[in-house]
């Protein structure tokens, strides 16, 4: 698991003597197009202002986004409920006729398989059964009858009434302003100003920059698809591509909003984003100079093709920057479709995930009032969050655990908690990168060629939490002290 030759492959190809071709950006033709522009800057001021520009409203600070959630819970709350059922519905059932279709059960014709794109639904029999269990869990909690352990205020009261309508609030609205960063300019944008830094202090192509801000922008999901492109056409090696999924794959924006918004925190979300971000880069700068992430051989599946290493000023890389993002405004779908296309993929998202969600979530807070399982697994980390002057430390230590298992459990756990408890459980739960009820089975199962093993990714797992830890709590008491939470 260690040792370096435990990844290599015969049949692959070494890179250890690959070098970059140097190019000057002043080698690149600039044009400057009103209308990609103007395109570029509506959709990017747009998206960013919904989830992050700070507004007053109703005595306190919050995003638009929260606003619009409340106009929306406001205005109907049983229509929100309804739709939450019909979420639940939608996945359990296309993952069954998906999963049932690849089992040889039934054969769905070409059309029927584009209709209800099966490929997207397919997952392992265990993310099967929690989607379909979930319907049978969310129907007594959506008519409020049924068994009284599952309907309790501790149980239901949290998963149905904050954990299900947040989720299917935020990341379908999310969806729109995070398509329009990532679809019109923003995503190339980002990517192309962070290319100076990656190759210092990551020891990746600047072209990583573009993937990481997708998984930030998009999902970890698109991040791994972009990846596995570049991969496929000898863009990155193995060492790269692992560094690049268990460092950067991490949280999105929409999914860190529904967590903020759940812990009531999303008067502060501008400020969880940047402190989460710190701690994702430092973690990351550190885990790719040390084994296992260090060991993995810089071998390529494609004739390899490495980034051109560009060189340039500051204001030449901006420029860069605006060129590229123009680019793709240009070639994009008109804003108004680019939010449409948005809404429908985090609506899916939210179908696959959501059924997972309300399942584990059930079981793990079941567990967590009736026995003291999490208690025994969250015992060693206790005196830590201690002797880092953590509030409640047993509760941060159990809902640490919980994030493991899925991102949104170490968020369900922490209600109710001290608001520094709850920022520390944001910082280190939005930056593991790694949870075994998606992120984890996906990488193994896209990337079985580098490959990633469920063993590898459990110790980066703990090496990143190890380090998460000390950081997240030095960011929680440094904003605290600046009176900033």
């Amino acid at each position: 698991m260690i040792g370096g030759q435990s990844w290599e492959n015969s049949d692959h190809i070494s890179g250890e003597s690959v070098q970059p071709e140097q190019k000057s950006i002043d080698d690149v033709t600039i044009e400057w197009r009103t209308r990609p522009l103007l395109k570029f800057l509506i959709s990017f001021i747009t998206g960013g202002f919904f989830f992050l520009f700070p507004v007053q409203w109703e005595g306190q600070t919050t995003i638009p986004l929260d606003i619009l959630m409340s106009f929306i819970t406001d205005f109907s709350f049983f229509a929100v409920e309804v739709f939450v059922l019909l979420i639940l519905f939608a996945g359990g059932i296309l993952t069954t006729i998906s999963m049932l279709h690849y089992q040889g059960t039934i054969s769905l014709s070409t059309r029927m398989q584009r209709l209800f794109q099966i490929g997207y639904w397919k997952t392992s029999k265990p993310f099967w059964a929690f989607r379909v269990i979930a319907i049978f869990l969310g129907v007594p909690m959506f008519f409020g009858f049924g068994p009284e352990l599952i309907l309790a205020d501790g149980i239901a009261g949290i998963v149905w009434d904050v954990l299900m309508i947040t989720i299917v609030l935020v990341i379908p609205l999310g969806g729109i302003f995070v398509n329009l960063l990532a679809e019109l300019g923003g995503l190339q944008f980002i990517g192309t100003l962070a290319q100076p830094i990656m190759k210092p202090l990551f020891n990746l192509p600047g072209r990583a920059a573009l993937d990481s801000a997708a998984s930030w922008l998009g999902s970890f999901s698109v991040g791994y698809y972009l990846t596995r492109n570049v991969f496929d056409r000898g863009g990155y090696d193995k060492r790269e591509v692992f560094v690049i999924c268990t460092c950067f794959a991490t949280a999105n924006l929409g999914t860190v909003g529904a967590v903020a918004a759940v812990l009531e925190l999303l008067h502060i979300f501008p400020l969880l984003v940047a402190l989460y971000m710190i701690a994702t880069l430092i973690v990351a700068a550190i885990l790719v100079r040390v084994p296992p992430l260090s060991n993995v051989p810089q071998e390529y599946v494609a004739e390899p093709d490495p980034e051109p290493a560009f060189t340039g000023t500051v204001s030449e890389y901006f420029r860069f920057a605006l060129n590229q993002a123009m680019q793709t405004a240009e070639d994009g779908d008109p804003i108004h479709r680019a939010a449409i296309d948005g809404f429908v993929d985090g609506t899916k998202l939210t179908a696959m995930i959501l059924g997972t969600v309300l399942t584990i979530a059930t079981a793990v807070l079941l567990l967590e009032a009736h026995t003291p399982f999490f208690e025994y697994l969250a015992a060693p980390l206790v005196p830590v969050m201690s002797a880092l002057a953590i509030p409640d430390p047993q509760m941060a230590a159990t809902a640490i655990i919980g994030g493991a298992a899925e991102y949104f459990i170490g968020a369900t756990l922490a209600v109710g908690t001290d608001i520094a408890t709850k920022v520390f459980v944001v910082i280190i739960t939005s930056a593991q990168a790694i949870f075994f009820a998606a992120s984890a089975p996906m990488m193994v199962d896209m990337f079985d060629d580098v490959p990633m093993r469920f063993r590898d990714l459990t110790l980066i797992l703990v090496l990143r939490t190890a380090l998460l830890i000390p950081i997240a709590a030095a960011l929680t008491h440094g904003v605290a002290a600046l009176g900033l939470i």
